[in-house]
């Protein structure tokens, strides 16, 4: 998919950028005199006050596994589907700005795939079929300092998702929207003084799908409506602040 390359592609720049970055700066220095770094302006050398933050604009990236949990599939004429699913993956892009020395919001834009393991309706004992899911999403997040590297993050979001199934012969359901919502926690660790190292989860639930048109199992022509989606991912995060 061309989301999945462009987001690719932006990771790999990042780390790029991050190899360059830690041959230019090695270390952090003894203190800071930034805005947002979470110490106060000539801290003493040597004192714990992280650094998790340098600057008012910072850029994320993050990727892991994603488990969905079961949804029902349901027909207008009453037939229903438990919709069960294999581990997935999830990998996300934030653009955010850091409102204060804890507060920061951002705009979070991302890709979750969910391989379904098992479903009548949607063929899988014949042919593969993937839960294409593209969260959009603006997050509050609050940060707070662990010592002189380390930070401990949590927040949460609200949005739309959109979603869609996609078979192993590139045939797709209709794409829905729907609202979304979800909260996230996480520890980071400062490489430098422009890069952070991390762990996150997230948690990301909507409301309920419309999966499109379909026939049932008489062959008549239907409706087909899902839960919302529930989904669990642990992540690897990296940040760059500018």
């Amino acid at each position: 998919m061309n989301v999945t390359k462009i987001l690719t592609a932006a990771v790999t720049l990042a780390l790029a950028n991050l190899s360059s970055s830690l041959q230019a700066q090695p270390s952090l220095p003894a203190r800071y005199n930034v805005p947002c770094s979470g110490a106060p302006a000539g801290a003493a050398p040597g004192r714990d006050y992280a650094t998790p933050l340098s600057g008012k604009v910072y850029l994320g990236f993050d990727a892991g596994a994603a488990w969905q949990q079961d949804i029902t599939l349901r027909d207008t004429i009453g037939d229903s589907d438990n919709v069960t699913f294999d581990t997935g993956a999830r990998l996300d892009c934030q653009l955010g700005y850091n409102l204060t020395t804890n507060w920061a919001a951002e705009l979070e834009v991302g890709l979750i795939l969910s391989p379904v393991k098992n479903s009548a309706f949607l063929g899988t004992d014949f042919m593969e079929v993937d839960l294409v899911e593209l969260p959009v999403m603006v997050n509050v997040i609050y940060t707070r300092p662990l010592g002189r590297r380390f930070s401990a993050c949590v927040g949460g979001g609200v949005g739309g998702a959109f979603s869609h199934y996609e078979n192993g012969f590139g045939e797709t359901t209709s794409s829905e929207s729907a609202f979304a919502f979800q909260g996230l926690a996480g520890i980071k660790y400062a490489i430098n003084e422009r890069w952070d190292f991390g762990v996150a989860y997230k948690f990301l639930g909507t409301t309920d799908h419309d999966a499109g048109p379909g026939s049932d199992s008489q062959g008549n022509e239907t409706q087909f409506k899902s839960d919302g989606t529930m989904t669990h991912s642990f992540l690897l995060a990296l940040t760059g602040k500018f």
